[in-house]
Parts: structure tokens; C-alpha cells; sequence
């Protein structure tokens, strides 16, 4: 049994002779706190063992997945994740996003995750110039009871890259990155050897970079600012894992996008991306993002996983009056209204007319009340046309658990 530092359950491994030479490198800053059985021990949370012909087998009984061989590296891979999983199992108040965390100085700048935009490779690239690499795949984060900072915390493990490189970098960087490959098969190979802060780390997050990858580009890379209305759209779909409060995700992510640089990088050039990226002044001196002191995510309960279907009768009936449940989190940022319900499971970002409406519903409102409103908005929109919309948003709210039909109306 291996314990790692910050996992309630342990791990079982099979076989380690032939298992801890590969897994060990991976996760290099990862302390094991305690090694071998103990009968106070609660289930592991995954095994991992060897099988007949090389193949290794995962079994992660959380996961509700079929247990599968594969190949070595995939099969660690795949513990990789169960381990994200059991982090959070382990700390349930942890946000966590998906996406990488690089050190900038003394701050942490993340980088959501895009699919295809060459994340892991910059993070290599990175790397190379200096920067520890926290994270290239998901960041735990936390905010300090004392200070209110919002934290990244390290997760140990060696970045992983998509294997073969691209056949345009330098002569350097391949020749680097070449040289610090340790686990790998013809998918994948882990980068070791590399600046990787001890898991439990923790930095403040001082700014957010979303990735364009765009492989038609020909001119130079650009890094330029996003309104916060664009960064909400993309962080609040980066966060996985359902025990925290959605309030408390759609407040971090409100004040992160307000009070931190959020920039834009659109590159094809790896190299030329990670050079701007490193001598830019507007990650340079960052300030720490902060949560004000009397909104804290801990003030709010963790989300039910489980929640009995709502019973929302269809088609909507136009007539009654509908009011808003309350405990709903909302978030205004330009033209969006981005609401997390009051039970915390979800993050809705709504569209114009359930906008409209949730607002009107500040105080109890007829579905036709609300129409009357809307033809007066919109006076050039047909009146079937409306009913349509305000039923259907109404539907949608309902089921989102957002509004109910007010029984006193």
C-alpha cells in the first residue's frame, strides 16, 4: 500500500519491482507519507498491477468504469486521474480547474485547458526558460481562511506530451525535452527532471492565459486582453469535480476574472508563444487575487450529489405566477448573467429572454405578465413567437431548479 501526502485512502500496487521504477518518476513531487499495510487503512482507492504480456491493470472501483489492460504508460495515465479524483474526495472544499499553472515570480499563471492548443507542450517550453510547472493538466484550488488569496496548489506530477514532438522546434528545445523524457510509450511520454514544486504547494493565482492554438498563423504570436465576460464563459466550463457549492465556484470566478490580468494568447510557434509569454510585462509584478472577506466559498454548504428529479409540468401554463427559490448566486459580467441555483449543483450562463425574465421574476409574475413585458421589448417580434420563448424559458429555469410556480399566486 502506498499512502501519498494529502490522500485520505491509499493505493495498492502490485508487483512494485516492476511498477515503482515507472511510476515513481511521474510522480516525482508527490511524497509518499506511508508506505505498506496498516490495519486502520481504509479501501484503496485504485490498484494497480501487472498482468500477463506487459500489460498492466487499473482497477479504480469509484470510477464505475470496466476495468481495462493496457500498456504501462496508459495505465498510469489513467491512475493519474483517478488521483485527481481522490484528491478531491480528500479535500471536498478544493476547487479545481482544468488546466495548467506555471510560476511567474512568486504568482501562478493558469492556463484552462484547451483541447489542441498545445498546452502541454508550452508548459515543456516554459520549463525550459525557468518557470516551475505546478500543474499542465488540473489545479486544486483554495482560498486562505486567514488572507483570502486565492491559491493554486502543486500537484506533484510530471507534465505528460503527446508524443512524437512537432518536427519545428528548434534544435534546443528538442534536444531538451528529449533528454528529460522518462516514462513513455508511442502516445506519450512524461517530462522529468524538471523544476516541479512538491504537491501541497501552494501559490497565489495571479493571472489567467486562455490558448488559441491556431496552426494557419503566419504572423508573430499576440497576447491581448479578454473582457471578463469572455473569461467567465471559459472557466466556469474549467472546473470539474461536483462537491463544491456552484456559488462558491461562480464567486471565485467572478472576483479571479475581475481582479487578476486575463489574456488572450493566440500563437502557432510554441517557442515564439513561450518567449512572449516571459518577457511580457503584464505578467510580471502580479497581484494575488482575493476574495472579499465576507464571501468566502467555505460560507457556503457543499452541493448534494444527489437530488430527486424536478417535476416540471409541460407545456408551461402561461397563467400561473412563477417566483424565484431563493439562495440563487448571480454574476453579471457585460451582456451575460451567468446564476448558480441555490442548491449548488450547477452554473447556468442564460440566454437573453430567460435573462429577461429572471430579472422581471424579482417580484411573483404571470408567464403572461411576462409576455405583456417581452411585446413591449420587442414590438417587432410576433405575440405566438413570445409565448413560445417565455414558456420555454420558463421550463428551463424550473428545471434548473432556479424558479417554481409561486403557490400563493
Amino acid at each position: 500500500m502506498l499512502r501519498y501526502a494529502g490522500l485520505h485512502a491509499p493505493l495498492r500496487v502490485g508487483a512494485p519491482d516492476i511498477v515503482r521504477p515507472l511510476l515513481d518518476p511521474v510522480l516525482a513531487a508527490w511524497p509518499v507519507a506511508q508506505e505498506g499495510a496498516d490495519v486502520a487503512d481504509p479501501a484503496p482507492f485504485a490498484t494497480l498491477q501487472p498482468t500477463d504480456g506487459g500489460r498492466w491493470a487499473l482497477d479504480a472501483p469509484l470510477a464505475q468504469k470496466p476495468l481495462a489492460q493496457h500498456n504501462p504508460v496508459n495505465a498510469i495515465c489513467d491512475l493519474v486521474v483517478e488521483m485527481s479524483w481522490e484528491r478531491l474526495r480528500s479535500h471536498p472544499d478544493l476547487l479545481c480547474l482544468h488546466a495548467a499553472a506555471l510560476t511567474f515570480g512568486d504568482s501562478l499563471v493558469i492556463f484552462p485547458n484547451a483541447r489542441r492548443a498545445g498546452k502541454s507542450l508550452l508548459t515543456a517550453t516554459l520549463s525550459q526558460l525557468g518557470h516551475a510547472v505546478f500543474s499542465d493538466d488540473f489545479v486544486p484550488l483554495s482560498v486562505d481562511a486567514q488572507t483570502q488569496v486565492i491559491r493554486g496548489i502543486a500537484n506533484g506530477i510530471a507534465p505528460r506530451l503527446r508524443l512524437p514532438l512537432p518536427d519545428n522546434l528548434s534544435e534546443s528545445l528538442d534536444h531538451w525535452i528529449a533528454g528529460r523524457i522518462g516514462p513513455r510509450n508511442k502516445q506519450y511520454g512524461y517530462l522529468t527532471g524538471i523544476d516541479l514544486p512538491q504537491s501541497g504547494v501552494t501559490a497565489p493565482v495571479g493571472a489567467i492565459v486562455v490558448l488559441e492554438g491556431d496552426p494557419t498563423l503566419t504572423e508573430p504570436p499576440t497576447l491581448t486582453p479578454m473582457t471578463q465576460e469572455e473569461a467567465m464563459a471559459v472557466l466556469v466550463t474549467q472546473n470539474f469535480g461536483r462537491q463544491v457549492h456552484a456559488g462558491a465556484i461562480l464567486r471565485v470566478t467572478e472576483v479571479l476574472t475581475r481582479s487578476v490580468p486575463v489574456l488572450r494568447l493566440r500563437y502557432n510557434a510554441v517557442e515564439e508563444a513561450a518567449a512572449l509569454l516571459h518577457n511580457s510585462p503584464a505578467l510580471r509584478d502580479l497581484s494575488a487575487a482575493r476574495m472579499p472577506k465576507a464571501d468566502q466559498p467555505g460560507m457556503l454548504p457543499l452541493a448534494p450529489l444527489d437530488l430527486p428529479a424536478v417535476k416540471c409540468r409541460l407545456p408551461v401554463d402561461l397563467g400561473q405566477t412563477f417566483c424565484k427559490l431563493p439562495d440563487a448566486t448571480e454574476c453579471e459580467t457585460g451582456t451575460s448573467l451567468f446564476l448558480a441555483d441555490g442548491s449548488g449543483v450547477a452554473i447556468h450562463r442564460l440566454n437573453p429572454v430567460s435573462a429577461v425574465i429572471w430579472k422581471l421574476l424579482d417580484t411573483p409574475l404571470t408567464g403572461l405578465e411576462m409576455v405583456e413585458v417581452m411585446q413591449e421589448l420587442y414590438p417587432d417580434v410576433p405575440r405566438d413567437r413570445l409565448c413560445g420563448d417565455v414558456a420555454g424559458a420558463l421550463a428551463f429555469l424550473w428545471q434548473q431548479r432556479l424558479i417554481v410556480p409561486d403557490a400563493a399566486g
